[in-house]
């Protein structure tokens, strides 16, 4: 296999890329705290701190909304009150920032572009572009039998529940002409992983930027192996969701052993309400440019 290829990267994987190399830069300055804070939970909601709204730990909005909090947070000193929350994914930040329960929130695009459509008075402000998520549909090991062709036979993981991912699935299994027999299985984030390599569920999407360690650990220490759309299938897809568009995970990105899978990715974005001081979103724009002119 070419081991060049391998070793280089995609040009849709560089906004990602560049947005946690360059929060990462700004945050060598600053002192690791002495403990680590759980996320707090949405309903825990109080004034005295200001949550960023991210996602679940299978995906990407997670670990650089902590980053992002702990960046913003230094340059406040004492005063710093800002905390990543947990979330199911871009449903619930959108509701978490129109209600005025979260300052910033990461959403995917077409989340964003419905309820600006939906609600004229909508008090979503667009703060800054990020990365597209990928969408893995990731598959059981052969010797469980999950089924030739995703949902499959077994039970499925298609994403949370109020998370893009779930809607994603079911518009992927839509194109794909197949009936989904089985619902899907409400599992914590965390067993996604376990349920998948034990054959639990035959297989699970994962909707999020590359690349990614779920993903990664299930191929290369697990035995699953990335589902792979069809032109026509992905033509459907696009077709239904504005947003979308086609992209390809080069073969061997995730291991010698994978092969180059079409799926498509989906743009997200930072969001903040129109309440939101202008000095606030200033200081969010400000760190990534910061960020950007140290990577020069």
């Amino acid at each position: 296999m070419n081991n060049k290829r391998r070793g280089s990267l995609p040009t849709f994987i560089w906004p990602i890329a560049l947005v946690m190399a360059l929060l990462a830069i700004l945050l060598l300055a600053v002192p690791e705290p002495p403990r680590a804070e759980a996320p707090v939970p949405p309903q825990l909601y109080s004034s005295s701190f200001q949550l960023i709204a991210t996602g679940n730990r299978l995906g990407t909005y997670y670990p650089v909304g902590s980053i992002l909090s702990k960046w913003i947070n230094s340059q406040l000193g004492s005063e710093g009150v800002f905390k990543p929350v947990e979330t199911n994914g871009s449903i619930d930040n959108v509701r978490l920032v129109t209600q005025g329960k979260a300052f910033l929130a990461m959403a995917e695009s077409r989340i964003i572009k419905e309820n600006l459509a939906e609600n004229a008075s909508s008090p979503l402000r667009l703060v800054w572009p990020l990365w597209n998520d990928v969408v893995h549909i990731l598959r059981a090991p052969e010797r469980f039998d999950p089924g030739d062709t995703f949902p499959g036979r077994s039970n499925v993981f298609l994403g949370q529940i109020n998370s893009s991912t779930r809607r994603t699935s079911l518009e992927i299994i839509e194109a794909m002409g197949q009936y989904r027999r089985k619902t899907s299985v409400e599992i914590p984030p965390e067993a996604v992983l376990t349920s998948l390599a034990n054959g639990h569920i035959g297989y699970a999407a994962i909707q999020a930027g590359m690349p990614n360690r779920t993903v990664s650990d299930a191929v290369l220490f697990h035995e699953c192996s990335l589902v792979s759309l069809s032109a026509a299938e992905i033509e459907k897809v696009v077709a239904k969701v504005s947003t979308a568009r086609p992209v390809t995970i080069p073969a061997g990105f995730y291991g010698d052993t994978q092969l180059e899978v079409q799926t498509i990715g989906l743009p997200n974005m930072l969001i903040a309400s129109v309440d939101t001081s202008e000095e606030a979103v200033g200081l969010v724009i400000d760190s990534m440019l910061k960020g950007a002119a140290h990577l020069k």
